[in-house]
């Protein structure tokens, strides 16, 4: 049985009530990490329904934009008018009690997207898929190594959630030695260990990336060394849906089902 942790970026979106009522309906459980540009455009009433559906709610800044490009106090900025919104989605769900996990926008944690971690903490048998990995997966503009300063910028960015009482998402069957042996594991923002590159078919980018048909898509899915190996549960990234393309998100997640695929509960204290 390979098993999967669900968590959907880019809540919420004009879809995202039929998204959750399909998770629903195949009893699958994920994490919406919802921007607050969308809420102030959309209103957090769709975040406050998940919610009440037993979904769990983190922080994925306001605007979108990547933390290397804006800076400590800009994202810092972000971040917390952020999470004010998600507050009051959990408030109105009734929850008072729960826990803030966040994940950077396009996976740059100040360093980059695509350099995301310190590769060299990664074990060296494991090390060129872990590049591949966030290789494959981001919408990259930048590749130069990080500077001095973008490291300094990330690792100030990891002591202010701890300050700030974020926590790590908890996925205790992700069992990956390397995970837990490099920065990966040691990282308080959600990271992934497969992107479903369902953003990819989106109109403004088909045709300009590597996956261009659903198929390509369900192929991605079955050749991933990764997600294919049953000794560790998952972490799976797909994207809440602006350009009504749900169809291409339960045909992804059917396909999963069909392959031998379960989709695990986070497990909260």
């Amino acid at each position: 049985m390979k098993k999967l942790y669900l968590t959907i970026d880019d809540s919420p979106s004009p879809y995202t009530d039929q998204l959750v009522d399909y998770l629903v309906n195949k009893n699958i459980p994920a994490i919406l990490f919802v921007r607050g540009d969308m809420m102030a455009r959309l209103g957090t009433a769709s975040i406050t329904r998940a919610i009440e559906n037993g979904f769990l709610v983190g922080n994925h800044s306001y605007a979108h934009d990547r933390a290397s490009d804006i800076g400590f106090d800009e994202q810092v900025r972000q971040f917390e008018a952020t999470q004010a919104m998600i507050a009051r989605a959990y408030r109105d769900a009734g929850v008072s009690n729960y826990a803030r996990y966040v994940r950077f926008p396009h996976l740059d944690r100040g360093t980059t997207s695509v350099w995301p971690i310190d590769f060299d903490s990664v074990p060296n048998a494991n090390r060129d898929k872990v590049k591949s990995m966030f290789g494959i997966g981001v919408r990259a503009e930048k590749f130069d190594p990080p500077t001095a300063a973008q490291r300094e910028l990330k690792q100030r960015l990891q002591a202010w959630f701890a300050q700030n009482q974020y926590q790590k998402l908890p996925t205790p069957e992700l069992t990956f030695p390397w995970w837990h042996q490099s920065e990966l594991g040691g990282a308080i923002d959600s990271l992934i260990t497969f992107s479903s590159c369902d953003w990819m078919l989106n109109p403004r980018h088909v045709g300009k990336w590597r996956y261009q048909t659903p198929d390509d898509l369900k192929r991605h899915i079955d050749h991933d060394e990764i997600l294919n190996d049953e000794s560790s549960a998952n972490v799976i990234l797909m994207h809440d849906d602006r350009e009504n393309l749900l169809t291409i998100t339960e045909n992804m997640i059917e396909h999963m089902l069909n392959s031998n695929f379960t989709f695990l509960q986070f497990k909260e204290n």
